[in-house]
């Protein structure tokens, strides 16, 4: 059961890590979603192209920058909507990744692929678990921590010593895209093949994880790990219980949705308190 929990984890914390870095620069990234499924049809083409699976990772990691890269660039230079153009983005990348199959390969469905990636993967989870440590102490002990700190909460601060907030949002946002590819990218090598429609609302979860994680590294973790033993415990029931496989599958994200109103009514009433 542990390496389930791991499998269903990992993808998911890297993702909510990525959103929290661009939540913290005040600009959340909506496009997680397409991010990650995005990440996990390159790495599914490049591999089914015969490229080492390093350089199927690397275009992964490209990929990942660039949609972000085009959400900023659309965001802090257009003034678009945050929101509707991360949901757009989320919309157009399946549409784009069938007509590049369809072109491609012939067909729009799945793409099965044989790598060798049992090693990179554990050296992949390793880091990953390691983290939200690095990232929390990046923030508190490092110039490039002040200056996402900074983004967030004082952006007039960073004006006056000739700091450009653009530029940091960008490339927060550009982080978190890459974040989110790289996640897709363990999806499609654990499965050994890139289904249409794999992400399965995984980018959208991660961001309801920042917020249950009080918006901490190590408090996202946490999250992480409760919703993906939650995940693995309704997919064991399923097979004990002669109920609806759809009860189960939608078990964690009712319980997520329940603790992300809770956490947000406990804000609210320590806020609420007097002094």
């Amino acid at each position: 059961m542990a390496v389930e929990v791991l499998a269903t984890l990992t993808p998911l914390l890297l993702a909510a890590l990525g959103g929290w870095i661009s939540e913290r620069v005040g600009t959340l990234n909506i496009s997680l979603e397409g991010g990650i499924t995005l990440g996990a049809f390159v790495t599914a083409w490049a591999l089914q192209m015969q490229f080492p699976l390093s350089i199927a990772l690397s275009f992964s990691l490209l990929a990942g920058l660039m949609i972000g890269m085009f959400l900023a660039f659309l965001h802090l230079r257009f003034m678009t909507h945050l929101f509707i153009t991360g949901l757009g983005i989320n919309l157009l990348i399946p549409a784009v990744i069938q007509t590049l199959s369809q072109r491609t390969f012939g067909h729009k469905g799945t793409l099965a692929f044989s790598a060798n990636a049992e090693t990179l993967i554990l050296l992949i989870t390793v880091f990953i678990l390691t983290l939200p440590i690095i990232l929390g102490l990046m923030m508190k002990h490092s110039h490039f921590g002040t200056l996402i700190r900074a983004t967030g909460s004082d952006q007039g601060l960073l004006a006056e010593r000739g700091y450009s907030v653009s530029r940091i949002r960008g490339m927060a946002l550009a982080l978190s895209s890459a974040a989110a590819a790289l996640a897709g990218s363990l999806l499609v090598l654990r499965v050994g093949a890139y289904v249409p429609g794999m992400g399965a609302g995984r980018g959208w979860i991660a961001l309801v994880l920042v917020w249950l994680g009080f918006r901490r590294p190590m408090g996202i973790l946490l999250s992480t790990t409760i919703f993906a033993f939650l995940t693995v415990f309704g997919d064991l029931l399923q097979g004990y219980w002669n109920l609806p496989p759809t009860l189960f599958l939608g078990i964690p994200h009712i319980l997520a949705l329940l603790a992300l109103i809770l956490a947000s009514g406990a804000r609210k009433s320590r806020r609420r308190e007097p002094l």
